[in-house]
């Protein structure tokens, strides 16, 4: 079985009649789509009961299985989607983190826009919303407690955003300049650069972020934090200004630490596909990924000496 991770964009064109970009997959009897909790959340998010009719539509027609956490942080898992308590399950994770995630959005939104005083006032704000909710939360969620156990020896460890907004102001090159260094170079490159910047702030943001990554519990972090760090060097970036785009980002990062469990990740965005594809090269990984489904498949099917 070859499975090929959807992004919602792939969905959501399929259900309006755009179905030549997935016909090679769906002609292949080897392929299964996949999806995860994002796009259920992507379908649900907008309150539009028509577009999500018409998406769940689609997934039924696309055959397509759902990826999830497994019995450990190492596995995932894939069984039959639960079309009878999508919307149900959705809403379960959305009263339970949504205010969590709201905060931590416009938190980031907030670096890229205002003055370093407003910047360390949202943080704050965020930082309280958030032990907030680890207070009430922490017994409920034991999978996450490792993770809640951290902020709460280090609440404040969130101010340093304050500090790269100079930063990024000292990066030692230019986006341009690096949307045309190879997706299989262009992270560590970067990494290099900061480390070779003769300056201190920048060696040692460098050998943070490096550290951060060693230490990550698991793949899905580390695919989360190189492209984290890809968006805030300029690599085909999104524009983290608003709210609405910070929540876009996220999804799209979130999509990857799913996708990177498949052979194949398929989506019509090509400046995610570039940022995901230089996150899976720098991290050494397997997963192909591609905005053309025969492109896609070729890939996979040269990896596999097929």
């Amino acid at each position: 079985m070859i499975t090929i991770y959807l992004d919602h964009n792939i969905v959501d064109n399929f259900d309006k009649g755009d179905t030549a970009y997935i016909e090679p997959i769906l002609a292949n009897k080897a392929c299964q789509p996949i999806i995860s909790i994002v796009s259920i959340d992507e379908i649900f998010r907008g309150r539009d009961w028509s577009r999500a009719t018409a998406n769940i539509k689609a997934l039924k027609a696309l055959g397509v299985r759902y990826i999830h956490d497994g019995p450990d942080k190492w596995h995932m898992s894939i069984d039959e989607l639960d079309y009878e308590n999508m919307y149900q399950k959705w809403l379960k994770m959305q009263t339970e983190v949504a205010g969590f995630k709201n905060s931590l959005f416009s938190m980031i939104s907030s670096a890229f826009t205002g003055t370093e005083a407003e910047v360390l006032e949202s943080v704050r704000k965020a930082e309280s919303d958030k032990m907030s909710w680890v207070s009430d939360n922490f017994v409920r969620f034991p999978e996450l407690q490792e993770q809640m156990q951290r902020f709460i020896k280090n609440p404040d460890e969130d101010e340093s955003l304050v500090g790269l907004i100079a930063l990024k102001k000292l990066l030692p090159f230019a986006p341009k300049e690096i949307n045309n260094i190879g997706a299989a170079t262009v992270f560590w490159e970067c990494i290099d650069r900061l480390k070779n910047a003769n300056d201190e702030a920048l060696f040692t943001l460098a050998e943070g972020i490096k550290s951060a990554i060693e230490k990550a519990k698991d793949i899905c972090d580390q695919i989360f934090l190189v492209l984290i760090w890809l968006n805030f060097f300029g690599y085909y970036s999104d524009d983290l200004k608003e709210i609405a785009k910070t929540r876009s980002f996220f999804s799209d990062a979130e999509h990857g630490t799913y996708g990177i469990a498949c052979d194949g990740i398929l989506t019509l965005d090509k400046r995610f596909a570039k940022k995901l594809e230089a996150a899976i090269r720098a991290l050494e990984l397997e997963t192909k990924v591609a905005s053309d489904a025969s492109d896609l498949l070729a890939r996979i099917g040269a990896k596999a000496g097929r």
